[in-house]
């Protein structure tokens, strides 16, 4: 129903626009006879829906042309944002790895010279170790050998000591049998002279 009255409405329209086009006043067309009246309608009608698909033809090229227009716009703008985003990616991506490299370099530095101070801490342990054993081992012979020689010392000491308290024992029995033999002698020479 509204489409009609629409239609309606158009048509008469644009018959007052052909009619004033030709230079015939409405009101006077009105006053003429129907059938020129409802020929002069179907012709506009005719002439309205003519026109129409041209206009709407142009309306949807005007579309259109907004359409692409906008969707070139629309791609420049994603290109644009991909191009922004992937260079930005790039850069963040350079960073980080720069800044992995960097780390990981400092970490392996840090780490072999732990390794090395390690190992030369080790080696020197060993050595020392090492000479303290053999230190010790030397002091442990040398304290054999001297041990070894105070027994020798003791040993000949003591048969030094035997062997004096053997002399000293001798020259006692010695002394003995000389003081005996002195009395023996003292005691005969005294009961000579008193028998004479």
């Amino acid at each position: 129903m509204k489409n009609n009255r629409l239609m309606k409405n158009l048509g008469k329209a644009t018959v007052a626009a052909a009619l004033l086009a030709t230079g015939v006043s409405p009101v006077l067309a009105a006053t003429e006879n129907k059938t020129e009246v409802k020929s002069n309608k179907t012709a506009a009608e005719s002439s309205s829906k003519k026109t129409s698909p041209s206009e709407s033809s142009k309306a949807s090229s005007s579309s259109e042309a907004s359409k692409s227009s906008s969707s070139v716009a629309s791609s420049s703008s994603k290109k644009a944002a991909k191009k922004s985003a992937k260079k930005s990616t790039k850069k963040a991506a350079k960073k980080s790895a720069k800044k992995a490299a960097k780390k990981s370099t400092k970490k392996a530095a840090k780490k072999s010279t732990k390794k090395a101070t390690k190992k030369v801490a080790k080696k020197a342990t060993k050595k020392s170790t090492k000479n303290t054993k053999k230190a010790a081992k030397t002091t442990k012979k040398s304290t054999k050998k001297a041990a070894k020689d105070t027994k020798k010392a003791a040993k000949t000491t003591k048969k030094s000591t035997k062997k004096a308290a053997k002399n000293t024992k001798k020259a006692a029995k010695t002394t003995n049998k000389s003081t005996k033999k002195a009395s023996a002698k003292s005691t005969s020479a005294s009961s000579t002279s008193s028998a004479k």
